[in-house]
């Protein structure tokens, strides 16, 4: 009866962007790839895999426009040898025009068995984000006249990062939940107040299911839904195709009118690469940019010849 249920509300959830005619701003993962690596949304998944794994992805913005934002992490996560807890290190570099912000945060997950094929899984996340922003380049002005909120950079502030994640699993399915940012950071420079009350405030809530197909073919149903406080809620839609050559191909439908094309491939030595781009389908912004480009390489490494009953599907 849940399978069912849980099946309906993937179904309902690929309509939902397909009606959808308003355009919503909203907070977003920086992953386009996030379905591929989901440590990424929640540090429950850390170890969650029978392997350890490198990861490097280099995401740009908007294509086309000044200034657009520009992200980059490198992460490595691995298992405990009893298979039950994981621990994750991530780099990341966030650029928004002038503002820059570099994260160095560390996951640690625990697992619990439920019974024979369920498991829960809980994990956090801590570290700290260094915050630099130089106010003094903006031009606010076309005539040039200083503006005295921004007559102060930021440099080098540094803020604390704390998040916390739980998944619920079997060898087919998955729902999860998660909270980027539980402390809210708030500093003042000059006459101006930074604030991470938006990370504080959003909730990711993600499910997902595999479907055994002919010919050793598996077919995954996503559903991603981002809370906000203040904003409406955000839905995403993901479908991803496995194919026994180890290749596999995506596409994310949502709700603010934008489209997600992904695929990636597993070389036989464990190296991974990936791309994807993100196009708006319902919005003029696109007549003055070429989307968002993605690109991700990644290295499993094999701990254990063993094979135990985990999210091998996801």
């Amino acid at each position: 009866m849940i399978r069912r249920l849980f099946r309906i509300v993937i179904l309902v959830s690929f309509l939902i962007p397909l009606t959808e005619k308003q355009i919503w701003g909203q907070e977003f993962p920086w992953s386009l790839q996030y379905i591929t690596n989901m440590h990424t949304l929640n540090p429950a998944f850390v170890g969650i895999w029978d392997q350890a794994g490198f990861m490097f992805a280099t995401r740009t913005n908007w294509v086309g426009i000044t200034g657009a934002p520009l992200i980059q992490q490198f992460s490595y996560h691995t298992p405990f040898i009893d298979q039950t807890s994981g621990v994750g290190l991530n780099i990341q570099r966030k650029n928004f025009g002038r503002e820059k912000r570099f994260y160095f945060t560390g996951d640690y997950s625990y697992q619990v068995r439920l019974n024979l094929n369920h498991y829960l899984r809980f994990g956090l996340r801590a570290g700290i984000v260094n915050f630099d922003n130089n106010l003094s380049d903006y031009q606010t002005y076309p005539d040039h006249i200083p503006d005295p909120e921004y007559t102060t950079d930021v440099r080098l502030y540094n803020m604390s990062v704390f998040g916390l994640g739980a998944v619920y699993f079997s060898e087919d399915f998955f729902m999860s939940i998660s909270v980027p940012q539980i402390i809210n950071n708030t500093f003042k420079v000059n006459r101006n107040t930074f604030s991470s009350s938006k990370e504080f405030q959003t909730i990711y809530l993600y499910g997902g299911y595999v479907f055994k197909l002919p010919q050793s073919i598996r077919l995954r149903s996503d559903l991603l839904i981002i809370g906000t406080a203040g904003k409406p809620v955000y839905f995403d839609a993901s479908a991803l195709i496995y194919l026994p050559v180890g290749l596999q191909l995506g596409i994310s439908l949502r709700n603010n009118g934008e489209a997600c094309f992904s695929c990636q491939y597993t070389m036989q030595n464990k190296l991974k690469i990936g791309y994807a781009a993100d196009y708006v389908l319902s919005s003029d912004i696109r007549k003055y940019q070429l989307g968002t480009h993605e690109i991700v390489i990644g290295y499993d490494i094999n701990l254990s010849k063993s094979k135990i009953v985990v999210l091998h599907n996801f």
